[in-house]
């Protein structure tokens, strides 16, 4: 009996210490207004689609929240959507899931913060994602997307930012001399890291075992 209580000890411990060291809970990504002022806009049927990216810390986390400064300019209010893509090679890379259609007309005629709460998707750790904006299929959007002053903010200083003028693929850096657009990415950490639960039930099967062993003798 005190061998297993020493294996359900040790297993609890690696899960304790596994969600402590889960990855970065909160605002990973951030430079909405107050954090930087606005540069300027990009229409999407300009300039579309348009990126941002952010990047994970060291563990697991679990996208809950995306904020982008948007607004629509003077014209028919169409469709516009936002996309959770993968990155390659510092550019914009696969699709990995839609995070919302949404409507022109609930975008104002000046830069406002619009609010995409995202069911819980898990991102790796480590590792490069980025936010498209575009029309919808078979739309021709309205909606613009605000660009800071500069590359100031939480997370922004080693990301890029990406359009498309003219239909070509353009990808910036975000330097100091960079404009990234403006966003906030939100991560919650109440994920333990991949593989956890099975080296606890591991650990707790093995004690089982033993303990199941030295009561049949």
């Amino acid at each position: 009996m005190l061998f297993f209580r020493k294996l359900v000890f040790l297993a609890l411990s690696i899960g304790i210490f596994s969600f402590e060291n889960a990855a970065d809970a909160g605002v990973i990504y951030n430079n909405l207004p107050p954090v930087t002022s606005i540069g300027g806009t990009d229409p999407i049927a300009v300039d579309g689609p348009s990126y941002n990216s952010f990047s994970t810390g060291s563990s697991v986390a679990v996208l809950t929240d995306v904020k982008m400064l948007l607004q629509r300019s003077l014209g028919t209010a169409s469709h516009f959507t936002v996309t959770l893509l993968s990155d390659s090679s510092k550019s914009p890379g696969a699709f990995i899931k839609t995070l919302g259609n949404f409507n022109d007309s609930d975008l104002s005629l000046s830069a406002s913060v619009y609010d995409i709460s995202v069911n819980s998707y898990v991102l790796a750790a480590n590792t490069r994602y980025w936010i498209e904006l575009n029309s919808v299929s078979g739309a021709t959007s309205v909606v613009e997307w605000n660009y800071a002053s500069s590359s100031a903010g939480v997370g922004v200083s080693n990301e890029y930012w990406a359009y498309s003028p003219g239909g070509v693929l353009t990808v910036y850096a975000n330097a100091d001399s960079s404009t990234p657009y403006q966003m906030s990415v939100t991560t919650s950490s109440a994920v333990p890291e991949p593989g956890t639960l099975g080296q606890v039930l591991a650990t707790l099967g093995v004690g089982a075992f033993f303990a199941a062993r030295r009561k049949a003798r």
